[in-house]
């Protein structure tokens, strides 16, 4: 199934407004059928969603700092709102680039627009300050673009 980022960029802006936050602790509690969960998944599992009987059990890893679990969880939550129906999809450490329009695409562009989105831009000389502090691979330098 192909996805597209705009979906992604209209559906966590409407989260942002429903809830009137970006914290993605505080909208796992109030969204309807998510749960998360915290775990040992090891040193390179950094989260995942699986999705049954209409829940979406969010699986973060306990091996990771508050910042960078907070990024997991807005990208999981982009999963549960966005591609349910989806195979597992794991958020690794050392994740490669995701291929346009596929279920972690759209996911990573859910999570830019859901943190970063509609905050009047962000200086491209913060975006590698930004990306160490969520622990998130460099080459996502590009969906800061999309969220302009």
């Amino acid at each position: 199934m192909r996805y597209e980022a705009e979906s992604a960029i209209v559906k966590a802006r409407s989260i942002v407004n429903r809830y009137n936050t970006r914290d993605p602790w505080t909208v796992a509690e109030y969204l309807p059928g998510v749960q998360v969960v915290k775990r040992d998944l090891g040193t390179n599992i950094m989260g995942y969603t699986l999705v049954a009987a209409r829940r979406a059990i969010i699986n973060l890893n306990t091996v990771q700092s508050y910042s960078s679990a907070s990024g997991v969880l807005a990208h999981e939550l982009g999963h549960s709102q966005l591609t349910r129906s989806a195979d597992t999809n794991y958020f690794y450490r050392n994740a490669s680039v995701a291929r346009t329009g596929s279920a972690e695409y759209i996911a990573n562009c859910f999570m830019f627009q859901f943190m970063f989105g509609d905050r009047g831009g962000i200086n491209p000389l913060n975006y590698d300050q930004i990306l160490d502090e969520y622990e998130l691979p460099q080459w996502m330098v590009r969906y800061f673009e999309l969220i302009r």
